[in-house]
This record gives structure tokens, sequence and C-alpha cells, in this order.
């Protein structure tokens, strides 16, 4: 009976450490200030760690259900602490304010510089995908995106005036889309300007006569209506762009490598 009893035991210490060792990690408990961080976070399959995103975080829809605590600017640290995270995702080109606010509630806080190219989104995914313990699910997704990318670069690009908000608002050659744009087979007309983003003249845009206008806002009948634009290479082409999804264009996320396949197709028309 003892040989008996002791087997038994044996057999549930057995079963017992086998649950202990195929159960997960204690999940963590995260807050995400900007709607890139939040696309990656779920593309690890992580999203459930999330306690906290910001305003603007609306991908995928499981996010919209998640607590808002303002914007990477302006967040709520009130709202955050409440939260009680274990970490929070800042970028860190948002000044170190926010994470000086943070820590002082001792509060750990991941600060990630700002993709300035597509590679750079790929660093990104990498360092979330470590704080997170994520590292397998890490190298798979950057797989999967790095095969999504276009073969190879045009030999003849086509030239691009990228307008990323209303009055002229367009990307130099320091912002990811200008990265994006050649890519899909493009070359950004203000890519020689050492800025991310910035307010270009009407007249400037004339002058440089793109081959294709993208237009992440207004309509292709508004745009028309500027003065001389009848006149532009693009609108000649037919190449002025309004389909794209400004929201993914505006987030060096996961979603952007299928829009720059959308982008190279559009150009090519």
């Amino acid at each position: 009976m003892r040989t008996k009893n002791r087997t038994l035991s044996l057999l549930a210490l057995t079963l017992l450490l086998s649950c202990l060792s195929a159960a997960p990690a204690g999940a963590l408990r995260v807050v995400s200030l900007m709607p890139s961080y939040t696309e990656i976070v779920f593309a690890l399959g992580a999203g459930g760690e999330l306690v906290g995103v910001s305003n603007f975080c609306n991908w995928p829809p499981e996010a919209e259900k998640i607590e808002k605590t303002g914007d990477y600017l302006r967040p709520n640290v009130e709202k955050i602490y409440s939260l009680k995270p274990d970490l929070v995702f800042s970028g860190d080109w948002a000044g170190s304010q926010v994470e000086k606010q943070l820590s002082s509630l001792h509060i750990k806080v991941a600060r990630i510089p700002e993709e300035k190219n597509v590679a750079d989104i790929f660093s990104t995914i990498n360092l979330i995908a470590a704080k997170l313990g994520r590292k397998a699910e890490a190298g798979k997704l950057v797989k999967e995106l790095r095969a999504a990318l276009p073969a190879e670069k045009s030999t003849r690009p086509v030239t691009v005036y990228f307008e990323t908000d209303a009055g002229g608002w367009t990307t130099g050659g320091k912002a990811f889309i200008s990265d994006v744009i050649s890519l899909a087979g493009g070359a950004n007309v203000f890519g020689r300007e050492k800025k991310g983003y910035f307010q270009a003249s009407w007249e400037e845009v004339l002058l440089l006569d793109p081959q294709a206008v993208v237009l992440l806002s207004g309509s292709r009948e508004e745009f028309l209506k500027r003065p001389m634009a009848s006149g532009l290479a693009a609108v000649k082409a037919g190449r002025v762009i309004t389909t794209l999804d400004r929201d993914v264009f505006s987030r060096p996320g996961p979603r952007i490598f299928g829009e720059i396949n959308k982008l190279k197709a559009l150009l090519q028309n």
C-alpha cells in the first residue's frame, strides 16, 4: 500500500511540476502612449496586457475598449497612476517630462526613439518585444513584414508631393514617410529637406511640379481649385491620390507595410 501511495504522490508531484512549467509568466500591466506602439503590442500577441492607451489608439478595434490616458504630449498622469502599470511605452522624442513625472511615482517608462525610416519600425518592434518578453514573436513578425516589402526600388522613381494635412503640411527627409515613398517607387519632392514634418508653400509645390500628389486629407476636387493646380504633371497624369489610410500613414507600425504596396500600385498607374 505504501508503495502505491508513494507512486501516486510522485505522479501527482510530476503533474504539478508539469503544469507549473507550462504556465505562462505573469502578464504585465502595460500603458501605451502612442497608436503605433499599441498596434505593435497587439501584433505581438500581447494586447491583453494593455490596461491603458492614448486617446488616438483605435486599431485594432479592441483598442477602443481600453482605458484612455490622454495623448503622447499631454498624458493624464493621474489616470496612468490609477491603472497601476508595470510599464509605460512613451516616445523618446516627446521629451523627458513624462518620464520624470511617472518615474517620481515609481512607474517604469520605456522611451522609444522616433522612427525616421521604415527599418526603424523593426527596431521599435524588437525593443517593445524585449520589454514584454516576446522576442520569438518579434522575430516572426519582423520576418513577415520584411517579406511584404517590394523586392526592389524603382530605377525611375515618380516624384511625389505628399500632403499629410491641410495647409501644405508635408514631410521632409527625416520622416519615415519619405522612406515609405521611396520603397513604393517614388521620390519625395521635399526629401532633401533635413526636417520631419513642416509646412510648405504652394509656390514651392508648383515649382517642383510633382508627377504624383498624395493627399491624406481633402478631396481631389478641392485640390484642383488651388491656383494653377491643373497645370501640374500629377494632375495631367491622373495621379492625385486620395484613397490611402490617413491613420496608417501617420503611424510607423505594422500596417504601413501593406500600404507601401498600395502606394506602389497607384504610382505605377
